[in-house]
């Protein structure tokens, strides 16, 4: 956690339980704040700079930087830069009279004189997608810096001003690589390295396994750097056990290579519980049900002094692993499907039998030639939970609309190849907003997430990989090369992907365990809405979540009420009218 704000009034005096440093510069006076936990204050001849890493009070800080702010004096010039390895949500906010704030925290900018307002522009892109392209943020006149992005701020007549906003920039292909083989033992080595750099608070550590092939590879390496032999995994209480694949995974996984594994699972009202105080610590809405769960996990699934967890997030679209579509691109069936001739008889076909509806969807898509701005273009279509038709009808948007300020970061890459672009909104988009939920409620644990496979040199290699290489099949070939470079047993790597999702028929239906959620959430938004979307259609049911998050979140994060009164309103409410058994 840290503070800076460039201001004409001192504020120091709102923040006297932190560590709290203050300097002139000019008519303005420069407010810092750190935690003692993740950041550091350090003073300069020509300025000074703030540093966030998880080695911050250990002599080699310098090797593992999450963020670095500098001021250099004799510029005038203040820097903020966010690195790739970064979790940490850096928000900023210039005010009309040239004041600067900007912090890893909400409720820092509040007491530092922010005002804290809903950004309503955005909420028909958030109800759609569960989240919004940076650099917007659910709150008015307030934005977040990019992953491996860089701002820049300079100080002319007293005043503060933006000079130029970066973000994280593809390396150029290497056509040089010609061997998935060679570059997978590569791509291996800069994970190691990642790892490695985490020698000196190695008894720290705390390994989540969740038994598929990029959390295994992570154990292979700290197994084989640290000698860890425990590791960690969560999942949903509600839902049938005998569909827990995540938890037979990461069990199996953990026999295999011989380590201690601690499977947590709250209740179901601990879920619920902890629901709320997921938003309240992350300050967002939640993109993931599963976020909860980790957030119990943190909690109350492993030790205190396990502050450093390490997870095998990252391994994305960069890596080739789209999972969808774009796969059908080389295959025979789609090429031999894919005219224009062809489609429209197998749509035909699909609506005379009822069958088939999203394989001629999956082809359309594929065969789409629409600008990257145009709402028909698969990108949109690439994490579009939520009702796109609920979403138009309530808010009296069009499709254009829902997009249309997502369009004004994604259109910069519109140029690039189509793995590129899906690859960069998934970078952007889903992966930066889930580290940041995921680092932030952690950090509010007093856990600081790693995730080796956002390491820049592992990034930078694997983009550089040319896709031709990334995209043989079989699917996903760069990741299980990997894992078999770190021995990673054979039924790991060719069993299906599990994922952390929980099937809608265990949440989203009336009388379902969130059930208590919606007294709370009509406090804000209109119940009959809110039933509505009940419902086991997926686009209903994650819209009927994305209602639940808003609402909450706006409670707290917006009205500023106490987290202590929406859970008693809960306990309230699962008390008188009972905690609502779910179908199995």
């Amino acid at each position: 956690m840290f503070l800076i704000t460039f201001t004409r009034t001192q504020v120091k005096d709102r923040f006297l339980s932190f560590s709290v440093e203050e300097v002139k510069i000019n008519s303005l006076m420069v407010t810092i704040v750190t935690d003692n936990f993740l950041s550091k204050y350090i003073p300069g001849s020509n300025g000074f700079s703030i540093i966030e890493s998880p080695l911050v009070f250990s002599p080699d800080f310098g090797n593992i930087i999450f963020s670095q702010t500098n001021y250099d004096k004799d510029k005038n010039v203040l820097s903020i830069f966010k690195s790739t390895l970064s979790g940490s949500t850096i928000y900023y906010h210039l005010n009309s009279k040239g004041e600067f704030f900007c912090s890893t925290h909400i409720s820092m900018l509040r007491k530092a004189g922010v005002p804290i307002e809903e950004n309503a522009e955005v909420l028909p892109e958030f109800f759609v997608y569960r989240k919004l392209m940076p650099t917007k943020t659910m709150y008015k006149n307030i934005y977040r810096l990019v992953i491996g992005g860089k701002l820049q701020i300079r100080i002319l007549n007293g005043e503060c001003v933006i000079e130029s906003v970066e973000h994280y920039n593809l390396p150029k292909k290497d056509q040089n690589i010609a061997s998935i083989y060679s570059s997978s033992k590569i791509a291996y080595d800069y994970l190691y390295k990642s790892i490695e750099k985490l020698n000196s608070c190695k008894n720290e550590i705390a390994l989540l396994l969740s038994g598929g092939i990029d959390s295994s590879i992570l154990c292979t390496i700290c197994k084989d750097n640290f000698g860890t032999d425990t590791s960690y995994s969560t999942g949903y209480p509600f839902g049938d056990p005998k569909l827990n694949t995540e938890k037979r995974y990461a069990i199996s996984a953990a026999q295999a290579f011989g380590m201690n594994h601690h499977y947590y699972e709250s209740t179901n009202k601990d879920y619920l519980i902890d629901f709320l105080e997921s938003i309240s610590k992350a300050e967002e809405p939640l993109n993931h049900l599963q976020t909860v769960c980790v957030h119990s996990l943190f909690k109350k699934g492993i030790p205190e002094n396990k502050k450093i967890v390490i997870l095998g997030s990252g391994a994305g679209p960069s890596f080739g692993n789209f999972r969808n579509y774009l796969y059908l691109k080389d295959k025979i069936l789609y090429r031999l499907l894919s005219t224009k001739e062809s489609r429209a008889i197998l749509g035909i076909a699909s609506k005379i039998t009822g069958k088939g509806r999203k394989f001629v969807e999956t082809l359309n898509k594929c065969a789409s030639k629409h600008l990257v701005c145009d709402p028909k273009n698969l990108i949109w279509s690439w994490s579009d939970y939520g009702s796109k038709k609920w979403v138009c009808d309530y808010f009296n948007v069009t499709e254009e609309d829902i997009i249309r300020k997502a369009c004004n970061f994604i259109k910069k890459f519109e140029d690039r190849p189509i793995y590129d672009i899906c690859s960069l909104y998934s970078l952007f988009n889903d992966e930066d907003i889930t580290e940041s939920v995921w680092a932030k409620i952690g950090e509010e644990n007093g856990r600081i997430l790693y995730s080796p496979f956002y390491d820049l040199d592992v990034l930078n290699y694997v983009f550089s990989i040319p896709w031709k290489l990334k995209m043989k099949r079989p699917e996903n070939i760069l990741r299980k090369e990997i894992a078999r470079r770190g021995n990673v047993p054979e039924f790991i790597i060719a069993r299906p992907k599990s994922g952390f999702g929980i099937r809608n028929e265990f949440w989203s239906e009336k009388g379902g365990v969130f059930e208590p959620l919606v007294p709370l959430a009509s406090k804000v938004f209109d119940e009959k809405q809110i039933r509505d979307m009940q419902s086991l259609d997926p686009k209903k049911a994650m819209t009927f979540w994305n209602i639940l998050n808003y609402a909450i979140w706006k409670r707290l994060c917006i009205n500023n009420e106490p987290l202590e009164l929406l859970v008693d309103e809960l306990k309230e409410c699962i008390s008188s009218r009972g905690l609502y058994r779910q179908k199995v």
